[in-house]
């Protein structure tokens, strides 16, 4: 009898035990994470899910008698595109230059700003300004920048004994892609700069005090110290920049009107030009497939430089 009372006691009625799940337990995060799971389940999921189911059929405007032939046609197609797959490689090519770029005019500015005392804010704000400014008026004040007669570039280089003639910035099929490439490193490096800028203030003074007793020069400082220092969040940046490299879509489509093509920009094309749908949302099903193997790897990043901050 004792037993039974003292179990009885001990027992915790059901829905006190729901109750504490949902309030101190695990329950209490997944009921914090189901509205906003479901909203993106909303706006993002379902689009997905049509844009897939799209592309198995063969929706074309021109040729509606064709709407209703599920198939794989469009992935047959897409196998022996080679527009498509050169897209790819220019989105590669796009991706690699402004990942490049970026890093290299990030990780200076925020070693250039590091130690300045005055005027900080007025540096850092300077060197943040170009992410403020969204990619359509970057994308137009460039435009302007690289027009080939009354461009201030081709202005500059007419100065220049050995130049003779404007350069065709936005026509010469040799320089598009580095001059695009040019305009989404300007817009984008800022974020580069903020993670470098806040990584570089983590790392204690001790460590280059220490290394410039053992007569380190500032460059065997920078090599043996910073960058191992950094050496997880350049990961993240890396993967974070290719992600935005990636995805790129209003400096190339504004600059170029559509005829360089990235994957993204020959998705428009596909859609919004030949009014093939089916085959654009054959070309968005690999877009999003390249995203996610880029996310996995971003969440892989920072899932271990979290672990080994925490075994720190």
């Amino acid at each position: 009898m004792a037993n039974a009372a003292a179990a009885g006691v001990s027992r915790r009625p059901l829905p006190a035990a729901i109750r504490e799940f949902f309030t101190d337990g695990p329950g209490f995060l997944w009921l914090m994470m189901t509205p906003p799971l479901m909203l993106l389940a909303l706006v993002v999921g379902l689009p997905v899910l049509e844009a897939v189911m799209l592309s198995f059929d063969r929706v074309v405007l021109t040729r509606p008698k064709l709407a209703g032939d599920f198939t794989f046609h469009n992935y047959a197609r897409l196998v022996g595109d080679a527009d498509a797959w050169m897209a790819v490689l220019r989105s590669c090519l796009y991706m690699c230059g402004t990942v490049f770029g970026s890093i290299v005019l990030g990780l200076s500015a925020a070693l250039l700003t590091r130690r300045i005392v005055r005027f900080r804010g007025l540096w850092r704000s300077i060197f943040i300004l170009p992410w403020t400014m969204p990619a359509i008026v970057a994308a137009m004040v460039w435009g302007v920048m690289y027009d080939a007669n009354f461009g201030i570039l081709n202005q500059l280089l007419r100065m220049l004994p050995f130049v003779d003639g404007n350069v065709e910035w936005l026509l010469d099929k040799s320089i598009i892609l580095p001059a695009l490439i040019v305009v989404q490193v300007w817009n984008e490096f800022p974020v580069a700069y903020i993670f470098f800028l806040a990584a570089l203030h983590s790392i204690p003074d001790e460590l280059y005090e220490a290394a410039s007793v053992d007569g380190a020069s500032p460059f065997q400082q920078f090599l043996f110290v910073t960058l191992p220092q950094i050496r997880f969040v350049l990961s993240v940046i890396v993967v974070l920049l290719l992600i935005f490299g990636f995805r790129a879509f209003p400096v190339i489509f504004l600059l170029t009107g559509g005829r360089t093509e990235t994957l993204t920009v020959a998705t428009f094309n596909a859609a919004f030009r030949s009014y093939d749908f089916s085959y654009a949302a054959t070309l968005g099903v690999l877009a999003i497939c390249v995203s996610m193997v880029l996310v996995l790897i971003y969440l892989q990043l920072t899932l271990r430089n979290g672990k080994a901050e925490a075994a720190s």
